[in-house]
């Protein structure tokens, strides 16, 4: 991250993601041009990115997994070279309701609260959320690896508001073997760590835990020992980077 960002003054990096792993993630994989990626819950193209760094930066591309409708149709315009698949993942292919979580009382946004889980959504109701709901389609994590990854690819990142367990527990990670594993593990808008019924599966797959930064929990293969010494350490000053939001107050990006 030694190259200064055109136009970004000072910096060497923007942090799209909302706790800067995708400033942990570029650290850790610097110099690694053309990886892959499979992203389940990619979100937006920009804000909130955990892969845009990697995409624009060192020449990724990969599959971005997101069934909201908007949020696909962005993901499309923005990343043409991507694969980018407008479905859930869950633990049993199908259909499904999915919980789009809008503003309610006080709040803004909230696409990114949106869920399978019913438990979940009555959380977020009950603290002044709305939601409508949206039949999607549901695959298995097994059936996105199998038809565009390849064993031993780079990173595999999961958000899903609650679900991370199902889509876990839908996919051989023994077989797979992605090099890095990001999974949110907290239970949705708290601090209450969520970790406790799938991490079993992961380090029995073969991996050490890296890095819990406060919300997600960054696993590398334990045969990748250089990853696992980048991974460790969390965003900090001598990353030398300026979140999204900051840069784009302070006039030195523009929207988009």
């Amino acid at each position: 991250m030694a190259r200064r960002l055109a136009g970004v003054s000072g910096y060497d990096l923007i942090a799209y993601a909302g706790n800067a792993e995708d400033v942990v993630l570029m650290r850790a994989f610097a110099g690694q041009r053309g990886g892959f990626f499979v992203d389940v819950g990619a979100g937006e193209p920009v804000s909130g990115s955990l892969t845009k760094n990697l995409v624009d930066g060192l020449s990724w591309w990969g599959v971005n997994v997101e069934p909201l409708p908007e949020r696909h149709a962005r993901l499309h315009q923005a990343r043409p070279s991507d694969v980018n698949l407008r479905v859930a993942v869950g633990g049993e292919p199908g259909t499904t309701m999915f919980f789009r979580i809008v503003p309610g009382r006080g709040k803004s946004g909230g696409g990114g609260l949106s869920t399978l889980r019913r438990d979940v959504l009555e959380r977020h109701l009950a603290d002044g959320w709305r939601h409508e709901e949206l039949l999607v389609k549901v695959v298995t994590l097994e059936t996105v690896l199998g038809a565009h990854a390849e064993p031993g690819f780079d990173l595999l990142k999961i958000d899903v508001e609650g679900a991370e367990a199902a889509v876990l527990r839908s996919a051989d990670l023994r077989v797979w073997q992605p090099r890095v594993i990001v999974v949110e593990a907290t239970v949705p808008l708290t601090a209450q760590p969520s970790h406790q019924e799938w991490e079993p599966g992961v380090l029995a797959a073969g991996y050490r835990l890296a890095l819990f930064d406060g919300l997600n929990r960054f696993y590398a293969r334990d045969d990748q020992d250089d990853l696992h010494e980048r991974l460790a350490v969390p965003a900090n000053v001598l990353d030398n980077y300026i979140p999204y939001a900051c840069a784009r107050r302070a006039g030195l990006i523009g929207p988009g």
